[in-house]
């Protein structure tokens, strides 16, 4: 069971299973102001060892407190040296967080994962998130700097750049994707999209491809109501409208029967 207590500040370190490494210092000093106003709401989480402790959870609530001078703070010591679970107590208290940075989150559940043994199940029921989560974290903390970075500005998506690293390794990636930047929305789409289909090709040629012009044509179909409502199913599920994902189906079938090839489109 864990005990309650009021430690010594001095005897406090942080722990390596802590989960927020980035920009701890963001809004310390409103915190710290909060804090001196209404005391502190919520213990930090420690562990005892060798006569002093280390720091579980609660390393912005700590750092607010030492700027305010404080030499003690309200903590929950638990009894446990399994990093496995000392790892889960941090991620589960800040997890919920909107402030906590995405790269300290990814990082937190790779770790997990490591420790669960790739169990990435066992790992989403741990944190009550689903399982394809807990898999696209663990993938984008394994992203280049520099994929980040662009994700960060907006430039692209995170989806994107774990499937640009896993496809073609993280140099390259970083090389196609600075590339990319340049590109209008639509032709960077394009471009993704492309790399991720046509894998026999190098990516400098799909990305050739994609700043091409391509001349379009409209056509109007008519479906049975009960196609329609299938089709819309397929395009939510694909997050793009109808009319792409008809426009995918009939390329695709196209290209199987060698009626058009990369750049006849």
């Amino acid at each position: 069971m864990p005990q309650f207590g009021e430690i010594e500040i001095e005897k406090i370190a942080l722990g390596a299973t802590n989960v927020r490494k980035i920009d701890v210092d963001l809004e310390i000093d409103e915190l710290a102001k909060s804090i001196e106003e209404q005391g502190l709401l919520q213990p930090v989480i420690v562990r005892k060892i060798n006569g002093n402790y280390e720091l579980i959870a609660g390393q912005r609530r700590l750092t607010a407190l030492i700027k305010l001078g404080r030499k003690t703070v309200p903590a929950m010591i638990v009894d446990t040296s399994d990093p496995n679970t000392l790892m889960l107590i941090s991620l589960i208290e800040n997890i919920q967080r909107v402030d906590i940075d995405e790269r300290d989150r990814a990082a937190a559940i790779e770790k997990l994962v490591d420790a669960n043994k790739g169990d990435y199940a066992a790992v989403a029921k741990m944190l009550g998130i689903h399982e394809n989560t807990a898999r696209t974290y663990a993938g984008y903390h394994g992203v280049p700097e520099e994929l980040k970075e662009m994700k960060e500005k907006g430039i692209l998506k995170r989806d994107q750049v774990i499937s640009l690293t896993r496809m073609l390794g993280p140099k390259k990636a970083v090389d196609v994707a600075k590339e990319l930047s340049g590109f209008p929305k639509r032709e960077r789409e394009r471009a993704l999209k492309g790399i991720k289909k046509y894998t026999a090709l190098e990516p400098e040629e799909v990305l050739s491809w994609a700043k091409s012009p391509s001349v379009e044509k409209s056509l109007t179909i008519k479906f049975m109501t009960s196609i329609m409502t299938a089709l819309e199913r397929a395009a939510a599920d694909r997050d793009e409208s109808p009319s792409d994902t008809i426009y995918y189906i009939v390329r695709e079938w196209l290209e199987k029967r060698n009626y058009i090839k990369i750049g006849n489109e």
